[in-house]
């Protein structure tokens, strides 16, 4: 007797790369309300650890999310470039959450570790819509789309935001772009 399966492992990961992004938006409208919009209450520490809070969940979401990508790949027929786009993204990750863990306890960057997590994520994030193009598992243009825009941004960030080039909302579109084209994959 055949087990039945209630998601696959593409709508799985499909759904996590989605949900990363959302669970983000938590995070980045709480720092809108602390650092743009001065929400009194936005001044306490309990707001800056649900704030951050949101921000790591979304990054542990995502590397869940691009963990189940990779295997997907991985059957369509991609040996290499999704495991190292994962195991990059997952350096970048670790780096990012000791960095936001510090934020938290200090309420200090240690800007290095930033700068760390935003090349990486770029990079694995690229090398992800490699990978998709490489497979031809979906539409060429969602692997372009998602190698134009990691790669721009990388270029654009340091040109136009030299003294702080994290905005952590980037790192969630291409995710976005890619879980909307596995759900609507037939």
């Amino acid at each position: 007797m055949e087990r039945q399966v209630w998601l696959s492992e593409q709508q799985v990961a499909a759904w996590l790369l989605i949900l990363s992004g959302l669970v983000f938006v938590g995070g980045g409208i709480m720092y809108a309300g602390r650092a743009m919009l001065h929400w009194p209450a936005a001044e306490s520490h309990s707001c800056l650890v649900w704030e951050r809070g949101f921000v790591m969940a979304s990054v542990l979401v995502n590397v869940l999310g691009l963990l189940l990508l990779e295997g997907v790949l991985r059957s369509a027929g991609d040996a290499v470039i999704a495991r190292l786009a994962l195991v990059t993204y997952l350096v970048g990750a670790v780096v990012v959450l000791v960095a936001e863990a510090s934020l938290i306890g200090r309420q200090d960057w240690v800007y290095a570790q930033v700068v760390v997590y935003v090349v990486l994520a770029f990079l694995a994030q690229a090398a992800f819509g490699a990978s998709l193009l490489l497979t031809g598992f979906l539409p060429a243009w969602v692997g372009w789309a998602t190698i134009a825009w990691n790669f721009g941004w990388l270029v654009i960030l340091p040109i136009v935001s030299s003294r702080d080039i994290y905005y952590p909302v980037l790192h969630y579109v291409a995710p976005l772009l890619i879980g909307i084209a596995l759900l609507l994959k037939r």
